[in-house]
């Protein structure tokens, strides 16, 4: 790892000085390589940032980062120049950040609450963009709908902290009680935390206590024909809406 990862040391930076490390071409669009960055690559189901990265000679409109072969690239239109060594200024669109971090974490919200009363639900993916949804193997009632939705804005509004950090394989399969097939076990890992709720497995960034999130609308629940459920669901209120 050639990058800094700062978004996961300081979820709440915005900007940050980093020196080009590379600067490569990708038909239209250009992809840089820096030392350190605030900017958080796709990833974990969460959508990846925005904004500059400004230089003395260019400016580069960050419009997606990705994680590929060990690096973070920063992907967008390049106007003017950006050379390897100079030192840069990034720039967060912290409105996007922000409430991308309130909707992962309310995602995860509603996952602890759904497997606290159902606990023979299995979660197969999740998605935490403007689309949000959360699938499970096993059924979710439709007819719980509103129920469910006030109860878990119930638990949001007691304000619990949200604790992320880095761990290993071997903490999150002693802690875990869900754990992908996927997760590699020759790399650093990371545990999220929601009050007393079991800790899960995580990549994202997140706010600080589920108050921060505003509140949860479950928007539907959609029995699938394979015996799964989709539970899509949105924000509402808070800032940045």
């Amino acid at each position: 790892m050639n990058t800094k990862q700062t978004y996961y040391f300081d979820a709440y930076s915005q900007k940050l000085s980093a020196h080009v490390l590379l600067v490569e071409a990708n038909g239209a669009k250009t992809m840089i390589e820096v030392s350190d960055t605030v900017f958080y690559p796709e990833g974990g189901g969460q959508p990846s940032d925005q904004g500059r990265i400004i230089g003395p000679n260019g400016e580069l409109k960050v419009e997606f980062v990705r994680f590929k072969d060990g690096r973070i690239l920063h992907q967008g239109t390049l106007r003017g120049h950006l050379q390897p060594g100079e030192t840069v200024q990034l720039e967060l669109k912290w409105s996007l950040r922000h409430r991308n971090m309130r909707v992962h974490a309310a995602g995860h919200l509603v996952h602890d609450f759904l497997t606290s009363i159902i606990p023979d639900l299995t979660p197969i993916k999740g998605n935490h963009s403007a689309n949000a949804f959360l699938q499970y193997a096993g059924e979710i009632d439709p007819t719980l709908k509103p129920e469910l939705e006030r109860k878990i804005n119930e638990v949001l509004a007691t304000n619990l902290p949200i604790q992320t950090r880095e761990s290993t394989y071997d903490e999150l399969a002693a802690k875990c009680k869900f754990l992908p097939a996927t997760l590699p076990k020759n790399k650093p890992l990371r545990i999220i935390q929601i009050g007393n709720y079991p800790p899960m497995p995580d990549g994202g960034v997140h706010v600080k206590s589920t108050a921060e999130i505003g509140s949860i609308v479950i928007q539907d629940i959609v029995p699938q024909a394979d015996n799964t459920t989709i539970v899509k669901y949105r924000i509402s209120g808070g800032a940045n809406n």
